[in-house]
């Protein structure tokens, strides 16, 4: 099929005005192939993961810093963050044409425009610029937010042996560093900073060396954004199909795994009735087809809370409009077509 393609691309620029079949073609035969698109949906979803890991002195939390708001064991939690839904346009192999050229003397050249994927772009036009193509990736893309590791105690403490001890040096850290903060905010200090860039400049290191000591106690929360990717490509109505589950203990997993909470994508093309302008005209010749496409309202959602709710032009749940020959007779002619949906945009 990427042969055909191929080959057909090197004739664009001599092909005349064509009759129109559908996909067929004959070793060595000259002729444009080009197919009309079909949307395919990529659903981003973000999970929020939340690692909690008790600090090496929690028994003494409370016995220190006077607190029982503490980790006391291993926990790791996931839960839905954000979802992003995004389309791009593939060919449909059920809507795949050839164009041929034919002779004819009422008819003038013309340029078939297929873009590298051998959709439809429109004739004597240039083609239109592609769409950035949406990235496949396979592991999770991750985001951390990690607090630093911590500061080491003294020699003396170290050197102590005892879980007791090093809890308490780490104490009486955590209470040099809360006099150290009140006696610069308070000027009750030797020296002050010289400017208000130094003050604050201090101000953040010792606040950041008490939350490094303090997590000895409380402990430490670590979260990682998570975002992986599911592709879909609708070729009917969807109600309350389940996309994707969440596990809280393991993230997002397969739809089929009963291990984590659903989520449902319901997809909803509009019928759109075309009606002819005279019925009783005689039927042409079709030269070209594009296609009217669908809106099609897409919502993604647990069953209660709705996550995502847009509004596509989906081509696959469209009908197909055929050009006449006769537009071909033209002088000057050109046809743009919009490559992501098939819709005939202009006729000039």
């Amino acid at each position: 099929m990427k042969k055909i393609i191929l080959i057909s691309a090197i004739f664009v620029l001599a092909m005349n005005v064509s009759a129109q079949v559908p996909f067929s073609l004959t070793e060595g035969e000259c002729a444009i192939v080009y197919a009309l698109p079909k949307t395919e949906i990529c659903i981003e979803v973000q999970t929020e993961k939340v690692t909690q890991t008790p600090g090496m002195f929690y028994r003494y939390s409370e016995r220190y810093l006077g607190t029982t708001n503490v980790i006391t064991s291993e926990k790791t939690v996931y839960r839905l963050k954000n979802l992003e839904v995004k389309t791009r346009a593939i060919p449909d192999p059920k809507r795949t044409f050839t164009f041929k050229p034919i002779t004819d003397k009422n008819s003038f050249s013309s340029r078939l425009s297929v873009n590298s994927q051998g959709l439809l772009c429109g004739v004597n036009v240039p083609n239109q610029p592609e769409a950035k193509p949406i990235e496949n990736y396979t592991f999770p893309a991750v985001e951390k937010f990690v607090t630093p590791t911590l500061l080491p105690l003294g020699e003396e403490y170290m050197m102590a042996g005892s879980e007791a001890k090093l809890a308490e040096g780490a104490a009486k850290q955590i209470y040099h560093i809360r006099e150290s903060r009140l006696g610069l905010m308070t000027a009750d200090v030797d020296k002050l900073p010289a400017d208000g860039a130094s003050f604050s400049l201090m101000l953040e290191g010792l606040n950041k060396k008490e939350s490094e000591l303090t997590e000895l106690f409380i402990g430490k929360t670590t979260t990682e954004i998570q975002s992986q990717q599911i592709f879909l490509t609708p070729d009917s109505a969807m109600t309350n199909q389940v996309l994707f589950r969440v596990s809280a203990l393991r993230g997002l997993v397969p739809a089929d795994d009963l291990g984590g909470s659903p989520y449902y994508i319901n997809i909803k093309p509009t019928v759109t009735r075309v009606v002819a302008a005279d019925s009783k005209a005689k039927q042409e010749v079709t030269a070209l087809y594009t296609v009217f496409p669908a809106a099609t309202q897409v919502t993604i959602g647990d069953g209660i809370n709705t996550y995502f709710s847009g509004q596509f032009f989906i081509p696959q749940f469209g009908k197909i409009v055929p050009v006449s020959e006769n537009v071909f007779k033209q002088k000057n002619l050109k046809i743009r077509v919009d490559q992501q949906t098939g819709r005939l945009l202009e006729i000039e």
